[in-house]
């Protein structure tokens, strides 16, 4: 009873439901974009919405028999997904091909200036294979890993997905099933299921859109909450628990704590603006120094600390030392003064005759006030 009374109901119905969905999306997230204009891809999921909003209701009133006027609604349609395609990429920092609007557009509208010489099954099947392809791209942006944690995106991919699926029914009933008696938009139970399914992917769609945005949003905020805002690495708290995520006596990490010499005289002699320089340098340099797999923070004024995991002492001591002598060579220019740094560190093992985390981070600190006891500008290791 339930099915029946589904596919009972008028097409133009549903072209109306769903053009109402679209366009209270396209304002929302027009109004969202209004509190968050440097977010381009806002206004490219408006304009989506906005356009896909107006081919539904352009469906409810043109004469689907006539080729032209569905030559122009598609057109249309095509359009409004590559919108969405170009959403996406624009919200994952991805390059954006405004050509590709063009190319669509003329993909599409192709078959019908060719309608005299091919069927109206042909050209039906040809759009949706468009349709299809789009949301395969769509759904593709969605797989393309990348370092942020956005559980929403495999709800987005379902919801893709789903919609993906009934235009490539389509292409089967258009090529396969019944291509001899195609019109050029058939109102069967089809249409009706189909436009279930792209009603329930309209609300689908924009709820995830806006809550894979939310997700991006804390990740964010918490970002701004674990780094330094002077050097942009990562702060005492996020320090704390980057270290409480390893295990004391497993040895698997080395811990290297770095301090710059005499950093008060700097700010004496030159101002604490040629300080914030140098606390900018040398962060840099530990950025280029370590690799991308080591954790670095600055923990203090001008203490700084590195987590270097799968590290033996050896190559710690390297990588210190690195650091120690990149900095050495980094004088710069301030108002005409030339400004000189260096750095002591301390390295140790995490199994170098300590089983917590206090005993850890002890040993490096006996081995950088070591350094700074023997002259400074040195490295020195914690000896079990």
């Amino acid at each position: 009873m339930l099915i029946q009374y589904i596919l009972d109901i008028e097409p133009n119905t549903l072209f109306v439901v769903n053009a109402i969905s679209l366009g209270a999306f396209a304002i929302a997230f027009f109004c969202i974009w209004l509190k968050q204009r440097d977010k381009a891809y806002w206004l490219y999921w408006t304009a989506a919405n906005f356009v896909l909003s107006s081919v539904f209701t352009i469906f409810v009133v043109i004469d689907r028999s006539q080729i032209m006027q569905m030559a122009f609604v598609n057109a249309l349609l095509v359009l409004g997904v590559a919108l969405r395609w170009q959403a996406l990429r624009s919200f994952f920092y991805r390059k954006n091909y405004v050509e590709f609007n063009l190319i669509v557009l003329l993909l599409v509208i192709a078959p019908y200036f060719l309608s005299s010489y091919v069927k109206h099954s042909v050209i039906f099947g040809a759009v949706n294979v468009i349709l299809f392809v789009e949301i395969a791209l769509i759904i593709r942006e969605l797989l393309k890993p990348n370092k942020e944690v956005l559980p929403s995106r495999w709800g987005l991919m379902v919801a893709y997905g789903i919609v993906g699926l009934a235009f490539l029914l389509r292409v089967v009933q258009a090529w396969l099933i019944s291509p001899d008696t195609m019109t050029p938009l058939p109102l069967d139970h089809l249409l009706t299921v189909q436009l279930l399914i792209v009603s329930i992917h309209i609300v689908a769609s924009g709820a995830f859109a806006i809550s894979i945005a939310y997700e991006r949003g804390i990740s964010e905020l918490r970002q701004m909450v674990l780094r330094d805002p002077l050097t942009e690495l990562y702060n005492r708290r996020a320090y704390e628990l980057t270290l409480a995520e390893h295990k004391p006596d497993d040895g698997s990490f080395a811990l290297i704590l770095l301090d710059i010499d005499h950093f008060k005289r700097i700010n004496d002699a030159f101002g604490h603006a040629a300080g914030d320089i140098a606390l900018k340098r040398c962060a840099n340099i530990l950025m280029q120094v370590f690799r991308k797999t080591d954790f670095i923070a600055r923990i203090g004024g001008e203490e700084f600390v590195a987590i270097l995991p799968e590290t033996t002492m050896k190559e710690a001591y390297e990588f210190a030392e690195a650091a120690r002598k990149a900095v050495e060579n980094d004088a710069f220019e301030y108002n005409g003064n030339i400004v000189r740094l260096t750095i002591s560190a301390g390295v140790c093992l995490a199994t170098a005759g300590g089983s917590s985390f206090s005993d850890i981070t002890q040993n490096a600190d006996l081995s950088l006030y070591s350094a700074k006891n023997n002259g400074r500008n040195r490295v020195e290791i914690f000896a079990v």
